[in-house]
């Protein structure tokens, strides 16, 4: 296990940049949206009655989160699908976005195609691949990003990208409205957060790197709320991935009514899990209450909790606060391990056992 402040035993585990991505994640979100939201589409896009995204793993936790944090503003239905084929009532009247940050995604190649045979309206936030050609044979209008900002290349460091660009996606569709300024501010507040994260700001002053020492070693149960709810799943991905270690994203208030019964076993449970519960001030008073009442039940069954408090003013900036944590977050825990942070071998050999099997 290495000294998180001995920055140059975490240069020696990180030769793929991933910490530089993780610290421009304020410039994926700023380059994302002053992008995406002046994307230009067709007049036949108009009047749209729902919205389908099609994305896997750091593409679809993205739009998850745009989706619960904006929950109360988009003006259409918005799904999304994690799946092969889209649902029954798509149509021509459904707008239908491909996110794919590779564009190899087998999944979404197939929503896509299903999508051509329903009629649907077609657009996509892409970096390339054979998705972005796919949808440039369709005619399709799409947010095609350089990730100049994520030099390690891998999608789910460069979430920013994904996550702004659905946001800028919605707001050049007249889908939803949100003003430059409440942006602004978000991103703004997500740099500060950056600052203090960084790997040259001592573990005593550092937020992130304190996280990770707090949850080393543990069965993760990210615990989030309302309009986080996205994120809590975006950073189980991250933890996972990045990290290494096992996490189980839960939310309140779904979470109270079965889960905390089966905190009795198995009876090594206390000895591995760890409960950590993302607080706001912007939760309703009622999911607020929820949360205190939750910590002192998990605790009664001796199972380990820490508070995560966040501190911007808008649920936007929380959101972005909360991925720059998580980010470094995991990070730092990676390097705690020694392991490699872009490495993702299981992943890697479950695709190649299913193109072996012609899958």
């Amino acid at each position: 296990m290495i000294n998180l402040d001995d920055l140059e035993a975490i240069k020696k585990f990180d030769p793929k940049e991933v910490l530089a991505s993780t610290q421009q994640f304020p410039d994926q979100c700023q380059q994302a949206w002053d992008e995406a939201s002046h994307s230009a589409f067709p007049k036949d896009y108009q009047p749209i009655y729902n919205i389908v995204v099609a994305g896997m793993g750091g593409s679809r936790f993205t739009p998850k989160t745009i989706k619960e944090l904006f929950r109360d503003r988009i003006k259409e239905p918005y799904e999304i699908v994690e799946d092969y084929t889209l649902p029954a009532y798509v149509d021509g009247d459904t707008l239908v976005i491909l996110s794919s940050y590779s564009g190899t995604t087998e999944e979404v190649i197939s929503c896509g195609q299903d999508a051509v045979k329903r009629g649907a309206k077609l657009t996509g936030i892409i970096h390339g691949g054979p998705i972005a050609d796919f949808l440039k044979q369709q005619d399709a209008p799409m947010y095609q990003f350089t990730p100049t900002h994520n030099p390690c290349g891998q999608p789910r460091i460069g979430a920013g990208y994904l996550l702004m660009g659905h946001l800028g996606l919605l707001k050049a569709l007249q889908a939803i409205d949100i003003e430059e300024s409440e942006v602004a501010q978000a991103i703004a507040h997500a740099r500060l957060i950056t600052a203090q994260s960084k790997e040259d700001m001592p573990t005593a002053q550092n937020p992130a790197k304190k996280l990770a020492l707090a949850l080393d070693n543990s069965h993760l149960f990210v615990i989030t709320a309302e309009f986080l709810k996205g994120f809590g799943n975006g950073f189980a991905n991250q933890l996972n991935e990045t990290a290494k270690m096992i996490s189980d994203p839960r939310v309140i208030p779904e979470l109270n009514h079965h889960l905390i019964e089966g905190l009795a076993r198995p009876a090594t449970l206390p000895d591995s899990a760890l409960f950590v519960f993302f607080r706001s001030q912007l939760y309703s008073q009622p999911v607020q209450r929820r949360f205190s009442v939750t910590k002192e039940v998990v605790e009664k069954q001796h199972i380990k909790t820490y508070d995560v408090q966040l501190t911007g003013t808008t649920r936007l900036a929380q959101v972005l606060e909360a991925y720059v944590l998580g980010g470094f977050t995991s990070f730092y825990l990676a390097m705690l391990h020694d392991s490699d942070p872009v490495a993702i071998p299981w992943v890697d050999y479950f695709k190649t056992q299913l193109k072996k099997e012609g899958i």
